[in-house]
C-alpha cells in the first residue's frame, strides 16, 4: 500500500502569514492539531503543531514547558498572542522549518517507521515541493481497522 492510497487530499493548510489566533480557530474546526504550512504556490515551506502553539515563542525558540490549561487556551482562543504581548502573532514564527515528508509513492509501512523513529504524527505528502495530501498516524489506523492494511 502507498501513501497516495491512504493520504488526506482536503488538507487544512496555513501560510506563514497566517495569525494564531486564526490556527487556533482552524485547529478547533477540524479537530486536527496539526498543519501543513504552505506558500502562495502550494510549496511545503513548514508544518505547525498544538505543541508549537503552547511551548514556542517569537523566532521559533523552544521555552520550558510551563503552560496554562491548555484546555482554556484552544476552548477559548488565544487572547493576547500579539508580537507585543506574550508570544508569537504569525505561524510564521512559530512553525517548524524542517520538515518530513514523503511522495506519493512511499510505502505505507515506511511512513509507520519514519514516525515511529522521528516520533512524529503527521507526513505531509508532496509531488516535487507542491503539497498533495497528509497521513496521520490516525489515518494509518483507520485503514488497519477499514481492513485496507492487512495486520499480521
Amino acid at each position: 500500500m502507498r501513501a497516495a492510497d491512504i493520504m488526506t487530499k482536503d488538507v487544512a493548510t496555513v501560510s506563514p502569514e497566517t495569525r494564531v489566533e486564526e490556527l487556533c480557530d482552524l485547529f478547533r474546526e477540524r479537530k486536527i492539531t496539526g498543519a501543513p504550512v504552505v506558500d502562495a504556490e502550494g510549496c511545503l515551506v513548514g508544518i505547525v503543531s498544538k505543541d508549537d502553539v503552547v511551548f514556542r515563542r517569537r523566532g521559533g525558540e523552544s521555552v520550558p514547558r510551563q503552560t496554562p490549561d491548555i484546555r482554556s487556551l484552544f476552548s477559548s482562543g488565544f487572547v493576547g498572542f500579539d508580537a507585543g504581548h506574550d508570544g508569537a502573532a504569525t505561524v510564521g514564527l512559530i512553525m517548524s522549518r524542517t520538515v518530513i515528508s514523503a511522495a506519493e509513492d512511499a510505502s505505507v509501512a515506511e511512513l509507520c517507521r519514519i514516525m515511529w523513529e522521528k516520533r512524529i504524527h503527521r507526513i505531509p505528502i508532496v509531488r516535487g515541493a507542491v503539497l498533495v495530501g497528509i497521513i496521520s498516524a490516525l489515518d494509518i489506523c483507520k485503514a488497519v481497522m477499514d481492513g485496507a492494511i492487512p495486520v499480521r
